[in-house]
């Protein structure tokens, strides 16, 4: 039976990529494995759901009935209940088995709840876009509360990428770099400052372009070009001429040509078309 409180459901194979999974990317998911004849399960479900109710929607209580649901028992390695286990962001972050005090079950919820630094972030990210002097000052106090905060710094660094504050974005990317953070956002990032730390001027692509029309086999002239190009935001043709050298030169410039090549798709994302089909053409260019 379904519970009067919105906090407390109950979950089926059926419901429960919308209710555990897809929930979870919103608020954090408690999963109950229970079932009415497990005396531990009749100790632990009731502290679970009044701590649940006093927390008023900071996380759902998903109770699952192993007797009607043994296939989401056996995919979450269940083999003693009662069993708990935390989702957040569609993945499980902790668990445990057998019923615990209340004490130590408040601690453990606690635990998987957002923390200030993580509130705040999100907060935060809401208002990037709309209130960006807001949103800076939320990631600090994110920092304050949590110095290691990775969520916080991104944020930061988004915030002065759109700002082109580029030093203090090399600033905080150097603190992601130490921190051993990767990935294609930090990618993209690190390559928005190094396109605008060297920025030329459309009297200077012009020129670039009427020496390249004079001299087209002159391939350091070209990935010149494409660099200036890709400095404007000028992507596809800055792609062009930069696939040109891949496909024609040897050596260093060759390599410095596909580097700019992946330098560009990393500022596009791996989703935009004109990575797609430019990645495919230098794959082709170089194999």
């Amino acid at each position: 039976m379904q519970s009067a409180q919105p906090w407390v459901i109950s979950v089926t194979t059926a419901t429960f990529q919308r209710d555990v999974l897809d929930q979870s990317r919103n608020v954090p998911v408690v999963v109950d494995f229970w079932a009415p004849w497990c005396g531990p399960c009749r100790m632990l479900g009731p502290l679970l759901e009044k701590i649940a109710k006093e927390k008023q929607g900071a996380f759902i209580l998903a109770k699952v009935n192993t007797d009607e649901c043994p296939d989401l028992a056996a995919a979450f390695g269940v083999q003693g209940i009662p069993a708990v286990f935390a989702v957040r962001d569609g993945r499980i972050v902790d668990h445990f088995m057998g019923a615990l005090p209340e004490t130590d079950l408040r601690a453990w919820i606690d635990g998987v709840l957002p923390q200030r630094d993580e509130q705040l972030v999100a907060q935060a990210d809401s208002l990037a876009e709309q209130d960006p002097h807001r949103a800076e000052e939320l990631y600090r106090q994110a920092l304050a509360e949590n110095p290691k905060s990775i969520p916080a710094r991104l944020g930061l660094a988004k915030l002065f990428a759109g700002r082109r504050q580029f030093e203090e974005l090399k600033t905080i990317l150097q603190e992601l770099s130490d921190m051993g953070v990767s990935g294609e956002e930090i990618e993209r990032l690190r390559a928005s400052v190094e396109f605008a730390e060297s920025t030329s001027s459309t009297d200077e692509i012009a020129e670039l372009q009427r020496q390249v029309a004079s001299d087209p086999s002159n391939h350091a002239l070209r990935l010149q070009l494409a660099k200036a190009l890709a400095s404007r935001q000028h992507y596809q043709e800055a792609l062009d001429e930069a696939l040109a050298v891949v496909q024609a030169a040897q050596g260093e410039l060759r390599d410095d040509a596909r580097k700019l090549m992946i330098q560009v798709f990393s500022l596009l994302g791996n989703e935009h078309p004109l990575t797609a089909e430019y990645r495919r053409r230098l794959t082709m260019a170089l194999f």
